[in-house]
């Protein structure tokens, strides 16, 4: 690829060394494999990183991550950690490849297939993104040129799996590629129904970017119950995207929990294609030191009667900074639809502070939508309650956060998942 020099340095990197690379790329002697990376390259260095006169992200400031990561091999980790979450299902990545050792698939039941994308991509049998020439995210287009691996996950009509599916990524020391671009694939076919709970994970310390995209389709009648625990390295950066197609009688249900990351960005995108359909995106997020959490969400009614809901709560200390941008799209037909939107944010330090920017954008006259947003303080009044009553200072404000995120953890429905995520904010407010 010829040099641009006006793109940032990490991008710059990435577009030099595209040629270099994609001979190690999984369905390289592919032609189909090989065109559709070659127009994700050419289309991340058209587009760059984007910078902050990028409305879209104005409040999170990639410099940090563009001036590039430092590629220093660190002493290599020898063990995985044992999965907390327990399940029969279990897929694992690490350092962005799929480890057959460290996973357990054979007790998937019947109409349920669950495979690595590199294999999926070697063997030729993956659908891969036709409009990339049109692509106007450029961390998508740069997953596109180097997705290595991720999971494909296909459940067949009217197939119903009771245990959650657990997909574990873990970022490990002992390498000196210091990228994971992860393409995930998940369809759910008519009247099927699966819960997948997403961990991204790493030790404090190891610095490393994280570029996940995950492509999910519902055909009608599906639902999938879709979580996402990010504990990634406290020197970590974490860029998602997933997008989701909804048609008729569908229903679509995200939690995102974020504890880790220098800097994250999630961001979820929903298109509402049928009537009686739902998208339901929630999520907490819970951050401190010089942490940058940026939560951006984008749901677009197409059709009438249909609905959508949003709640997200966001824990912030020290100098931590939040994000949240929600907006909620409603075209000029799509009659009957209902839209509600919370954000809501505690900031336990002078120093902490958070951006919200919710939106609605309403082309139709016969709709209920709402949005609210929200920071402030732990309620002096309830805290000098709690104190007056015999309980210590440390108590009374861990009592207080938990009141705080308890409703938004009542939105996960899988009951095992929500009490993990219970455990986890536990352990997070203990240190505070």
């Amino acid at each position: 690829m010829s040099k641009m020099k006006s793109l940032t340095p990490l991008a710059q990197n990435y577009v030099d060394r595209f040629d270099a690379l994609r001979a190690t790329l999984p369905g390289h002697g592919n032609p189909l494999v090989a065109s559709t990376r070659e127009a994700g390259i050419a289309r991340f260095a058209a587009l760059d990183f984007p910078g902050r006169k990028v409305e879209e992200w104005r409040f999170t400031n990639l410099s940090p991550l563009t001036k590039g990561i430092e590629t220093k091999e660190a002493p290599a980790t020898d063990t995985v950690p044992e999965a907390e979450f327990k399940t029969p299902h279990v897929m694992t990545f690490i350092n962005g490849r799929f480890s057959g050792e460290d996973s357990h698939l054979d007790k998937l039941p019947e109409g349920i297939k669950l495979a690595s994308l590199a294999a999926e991509l070697e063997a030729g049998n993956t659908a891969l993104p036709d409009n990339v020439a049109e692509e106007s995210r450029a961390v998508v287009a740069l997953n596109t040129a180097y997705m290595e691996d991720g999971f494909v996950l296909t459940i067949e009509p009217g197939v119903t799996i009771e245990e959650p599916i657990l997909i574990r990524f873990l970022s490990q020391s002992g390498t000196a590629e210091n990228a994971r671009h992860m393409r995930n694939i998940v369809r759910v076919k008519a009247n099927a129904e699966v819960t997948v709970l997403e961990e991204h994970c790493g030790a404090n310390g190891h610095a490393y970017f994280v570029n996940p995209v995950t492509d999910i389709a519902l055909e009608d009648g599906a639902a999938l119950h879709h979580y996402k625990l990010q504990a990634e390295s406290d020197a970590a950066f974490h860029l998602a995207n997933v997008d989701c197609d909804i048609p008729k009688g569908a229903t679509y249900e995200n939690f995102s929990l974020s504890t880790g990351a220098r800097l994250s960005r999630n961001e979820l995108a929903t298109r509402i294609t049928g009537s009686d359909a739902t998208s339901i995106l929630n999520g907490a997020y819970l951050i401190r030191g010089k942490q940058h959490c940026d939560t951006t969400t984008i749901t677009r009614h197409l059709v009438p009667e249909n609905d959508s809901r949003q709640i997200y709560k966001g824990i912030l200390d020290d100098d931590a900074q939040g994000v949240f941008q929600g907006k909620i799209h409603i075209a000029p037909d799509a009659q009957k639809v209902a839209g509600d939107q919370l954000s809501r944010a505690l900031l336990l330090s002078e120093r902490s502070s958070v951006a919200v920017k919710p939106e609605l954008e309403i082309y139709a006259d016969d709709v209920k939508c709402s949005h609210g947003a929200s920071s402030g303080e732990l309620d002096a009044d309830a805290y000098f309650y709690l104190q007056s009553r015999g309980i210590d200072e440390k108590t009374a404000r861990k009592m207080l956060i938990d009141a705080f995120l308890a409703d938004v953890l009542e939105e996960v429905s899988n009951e095992a998942v929500r009490s993990y995520f219970a455990d986890v904010t536990a352990r997070w407010m203990d240190e505070v």
